[in-house]
């Protein structure tokens, strides 16, 4: 046992690009500005020339790539004596119906956003025991709480990601680590398609015909979360990412945090509302609000 680490493992870092809602951005430029040691990751290096000018130490980590994260452990152990807080929150969104969607894509999917998340979270967890201490947040997603067509393989992984986390909470608090949960609304800018073709139709989804009024749909009802300046109608329960970084620096800095940061009123109310009205009725509001085939 010794004090804690105060280094910081950050995933999914990368700027606000394509369909990235720039989070990991947020969260180290604020974390790093208060004056935590951030390691901000992600597959490619050259995407944090930003945070690098910053002054914030970026590595290349890829959550399929063991020797990547391994490697990334490894330095900050040795500079630090282990990581003090692993941010998990490489992650990207397949769409793509249930039926129609190739099984190589799904396990793509999963392969990202749950199995390399947990390997990375087996390689840090050594060393947070061994100091007696260490944190590990997860970043789900209100999706994590319910369904909705066209992204049920992405939401089956944050629904993954919430029982994995409550499982591990339990199994790793005798060693004085904490793990917790952020589930965001949808984030401005965050997993938005431009287009059809922005779906990633062409690997993600078989055309078969099927779904093509859905999936025009699908693009035309996020253009509400595409209005980053000035968001109107459904944009306006949208959360910012500013927002998510500082819920983040709580879930950090907390000495007691809690085990579930809801950020933005849908992703508090929605879980109250379907216990109340019931899964039938709950189904209906999903019909309504969402695109549905």
């Amino acid at each position: 046992m010794s004090s804690p680490s105060r280094a910081i493992l950050l995933t999914g870092a990368s700027s606000s690009t394509g369909m990235s809602s720039g989070t990991g951005k947020a969260v180290a430029l604020r974390l790093h500005r208060a004056g935590w040691p951030v390691y901000a990751t992600a597959r490619r290096p050259e995407a944090l020339a930003e945070l690098e000018a910053e002054g914030i130490q970026v590595l290349q980590l890829d959550v399929n790539d063991e020797d990547s994260m391994r490697a990334v452990v490894d330095k900050i152990t040795a500079e630090h004596g282990s990581v003090g807080t692993l941010i998990n929150n490489a992650a990207y969104s397949l769409n793509g119906t249930i039926g129609e969607t190739p099984m190589d894509e799904v396990r793509s999917q999963f392969e990202t956003n749950v199995f390399g998340l947990c390997r990375l979270t087996q390689l840090v967890l050594p060393g947070m025991r061994a100091r007696g201490s260490g944190r590990v947040i997860m970043m789900s997603s209100i999706f994590g709480q319910f369904a909705t067509p066209g992204r049920g393989y992405y939401q089956a992984t944050k629904h993954a990601l919430e029982a994995i986390s409550d499982s591990l909470r339990l199994e790793v608090d005798a060693f004085g680590i904490k793990v917790v949960l952020v589930e965001p609304s949808p984030v401005l800018g965050g997993f938005v398609p431009m287009s059809v073709a922005d779906l990633g139709m062409s690997g993600g989804q078989e055309n078969n015909g099927l779904y093509d009024d859905f999936w025009r749909y699908f693009v035309d009802w996020h253009g509400a979360y595409r209005e980053t300046e000035k968001p109107s109608g459904r944009g306006r329960m949208a959360v910012r990412a500013n927002t998510v970084a500082k819920v983040i620096e709580k879930a950090v800095t907390s000495d007691n945090p809690r085990i579930r940061y809801r950020i933005g009123m849908p992703s508090r109310l929605l879980p109250r509302m379907r216990w109340t009205i019931g899964d039938r009725m709950f189904e209906r509001f999903v019909r309504a609000f969402f695109p549905v085939p």
